[in-house]
């Protein structure tokens, strides 16, 4: 017998959502990829451009995120989560907690590195940010540690994010990936003989 995703279990998200979703992934992604390049040029005005890109980049982030959590706190979404114990919910929720400090705490930090070095904030070049912390160049290098941690704890959180992602489609078969897709729910098909099952899936993204 096929098992087959119920019409409710392969609802989507609001297209806002997987929006911001996607959208978040792909600047933090090339944000990544700038710092990279940046360490693997030796041309002073080059690398000089992809530091200001990385610092645009890590504040549009920021934006992105403190509104995507507002859009959480104040949307109602539908329950996916049916099945799942209460430990397993609980996990999820903390993971996601974690996911989303760690996307506000890496820009932020970066934002008072940049403060540290005495050096003007201004995002898209229009937005004037004010200084978190005061020039100081031994606080410079301890926040480049941190934010340099964070980067990599942030790495490894999106890393076991993908992970449950995947565990969820290919192990436990439900639509938490599905309803995160870009697109239109696949249409029902039936097969002969065959009997949907409805299987759980978490609201979390």
């Amino acid at each position: 017998m096929l098992r087959k995703k119920s019409a409710e279990g392969r609802a989507k998200h609001p297209a806002l959502i997987v929006s911001l979703h996607w959208g978040s992934m792909i600047v933090i992604l090339v944000s990544v990829a700038v710092m990279f390049a940046r360490d693997a040029m030796e041309d002073t005005s080059m690398r000089q451009f992809l530091l200001q890109a990385h610092r645009q980049l890590g504040l549009a982030v920021l934006v992105i995120v403190c509104f995507r959590i507002m859009v959480r706190l104040t949307g109602k979404f539908a329950d996916h989560s049916h099945g799942m114990s209460a430990f397993m919910r609980l996990s999820a929720r903390a993971a996601h907690v974690l996911l989303y400090g760690l996307l506000i705490a890496l820009p932020v930090v970066g934002w008072a590195l940049t403060s540290a070095h005495d050096i003007p904030l201004n995002f898209l070049g229009v937005i004037h940010l004010p200084n978190l912390v005061s020039a100081d160049s031994e606080l410079a290098d301890t926040l480049s540690d941190y934010h340099i941690w964070l980067a990599w704890g942030l790495l490894a959180a999106v890393a076991v994010h993908v992970a449950a992602a995947l565990w969820h489609h290919f192990i436990r078969r439900d639509a938490v990936l599905d309803a995160m897709l870009p697109g239109r729910p696949r249409a029902e098909t039936r097969h002969h003989g065959s009997q949907p099952a409805s299987v759980a899936a978490p609201a979390e993204d």
